[in-house]
């Protein structure tokens, strides 16, 4: 058995002509949000074997408050530059590429690729994955080169709105 999360950035600042996208920033709320749907996964006490975030200032955040409420070791998390540039087949490609000793992931990215790769996986599909939205689902399956294939079985969907 597999289990995936895939997580949108928390909310953040507006993109400015002085910002640049890569480096834009978590808001207060953003954080407060992230903090709230952090603690509503840590309930189920989850044990993650690997986070992998968009290498951009928000995504990267995201993944460090969460990884703290989880109690990751925040120097565990990667980054990978596809899911800031690429689209939903590079982060499906990331996944299935996962050595299979990793046995949970958590994926942190950005719009609109996090929503159609979680609707890869969820039911029902999503319109829009809001900000700091986690779909988890297990999938039946030993090896991720096969997870493509596997039976999903939704874990839960949650977003702050919901808490």
């Amino acid at each position: 058995m597999k289990t995936v999360y895939i997580v949108r950035h928390g909310k953040a600042i507006h993109a400015t002509a002085n910002v640049a996208d890569a480096d834009r920033l978590l808001t207060d709320t953003g954080v407060a949000r992230t903090c709230r749907v952090a603690l509503y996964v840590a309930e189920s006490k989850p044990v993650i074997d690997q986070i992998i975030s968009s290498p951009a200032e928000r995504a990267y955040a995201t993944a460090l408050i969460i990884a703290d409420k989880l109690g990751y070791q925040a120097s565990n998390i990667k980054t990978d530059e596809k899911l800031f540039t690429g689209d939903d087949k590079d982060t499906l490609d990331i996944i299935e590429g996962l050595d299979d000793s990793v046995n949970t992931v958590m994926i942190v990215g950005h719009n609109p690729v996090i929503t159609q790769v979680a609707n890869h996986f969820a039911e029902p599909k999503l319109e829009s994955l809001p900000t700091t939205g986690v779909v988890s689902v297990h999938l039946e399956t030993e090896k991720w080169s096969d997870f493509k294939r596997a039976k999903v079985i939704q874990n839960f969907t949650v977003w702050p709105g919901m808490l």
